[in-house]
């Protein structure tokens, strides 16, 4: 990844790098290392923490590098943590499956952020690498955004089903399971045998769906920013954001009711403007964009979408709820 952009040495990658190998030790071996069900009051303090740390990166990039980096930083970050956001749907599937006992689910969430930062290391490098290749492949991707943004916008509610994973599949028939937690270890003993308890089952399945949910924002951040520094230094932080925010969201998702709605009107905007300015390049049209314009326009777009999206949810009373046929008194057919 250090080459797909010039203007970066590796001094700036081995940096960022070792700071978040330390983040994570710290939030490992400090932060979370007990197992305990995590209070709001927690959760509040830890997404402020972990926000903190990303506002300070991009004021990196804007003092110490230049504006227009810092704009395409701030824009990546806040597009990478909205779709976070909308990831909790499947994350509350996933434990409400496995009957993860809250007081483990931190844990399990460490892990699948481990996971998610390897996937998306690596659907980075390779996404960037295809585009210095074959830079119409832009076409392509923004064509998928489109697409991932009617199926949003459409789709209805998000059905996911753990048992259909094949990760999981596999896990089964490799080695057996248990169907009881060990705290949070992995394999446990039980009649002398070494079993896989269903934590490593939760893991593999976080860290698998990851990799669907890497397709979907590679390819939004990349229609912002080709820079492979900073569409890393986004994911990352985004990341490592999700945890606390999890458990600050859980139990308020019906906040968001728009919140897909307006993700979708930002995965289309981002691929039509991905074909667009590909377009511009490919067959040379007479078109001048100013970059700082196209940055800057773009980050205030996300932004007043994403708060739309929000404040529409809250003034926007949801519709009642239909009664059974039981609750009205009737029979059922």
């Amino acid at each position: 990844m250090a080459g797909a952009e010039t203007g970066w040495g590796m001094g700036h990658w081995i940096g960022f790098n070792a700071a978040l190998v330390a983040l994570l030790v710290l939030d490992l071996g400090i932060l979370t290392r007990k197992d305990h069900v995590v209070s709001m009051k927690e959760a509040a303090l830890s997404t402020l923490m972990w926000t903190a740390i990303a506002g300070g990166m991009g004021v990196w990039f804007f003092m110490a590098v230049n504006a227009d980096k810092g704009a395409a930083y701030l824009t990546a970050y806040v597009v990478e943590r909205a779709l976070s956001v909308d990831n909790l749907f499947v994350f509350l599937v996933i434990f409400g499956y496995f009957q993860v006992p809250k007081q483990y689910q931190i844990r399990a969430l460490f892990w699948g952020i481990i996971g998610a930062l390897f996937a998306r290391a690596v659907f980075i490098a390779a996404g960037i690498s295809v585009i210095n290749a074959f830079a119409p492949v832009l076409f392509a991707l923004g064509a998928f955004l489109v697409y991932t943004a009617y199926k949003l916008a459409f789709a209805g509610a998000h059905e996911v089903d753990p048992e259909k994973n094949l990760a999981l599949r596999l896990a089964r028939k490799l080695f057996p399971v248990s169907s009881i937690y060990d705290g949070h270890n992995f394999f446990t003993l039980q009649n002398g045998i070494k079993t896989a308890t269903p934590m490593l089952l939760v893991v593999i399945v976080l860290g698998t769906t990851d990799l669907i949910f890497a397709v979907d924002s590679i390819p939004t951040v990349l229609g912002i920013t080709r820079d492979g520094f900073v569409v890393w230094t986004s994911n990352a932080m985004a990341v490592l954001g999700m945890r606390p925010l999890y458990f600050l969201l859980a139990g308020m998702l019906q906040l968001f009711r728009f919140l897909q709605y307006g993700l979708a009107i930002i995965l289309g905007f981002v691929g039509a403007k991905m074909i667009f300015n590909e377009a511009v390049h490919q067959f040379g049209l007479n078109l001048h964009i100013d970059h700082a314009l196209e940055t800057y326009g773009s980050l205030g777009f996300v932004m007043l979408v994403l708060i739309s999206s929000i404040l529409l949810s809250r003034v926007i009373a949801p519709r009642p709820a239909r009664p059974s046929p039981e609750m009205a008194g009737g029979h059922p057919r």
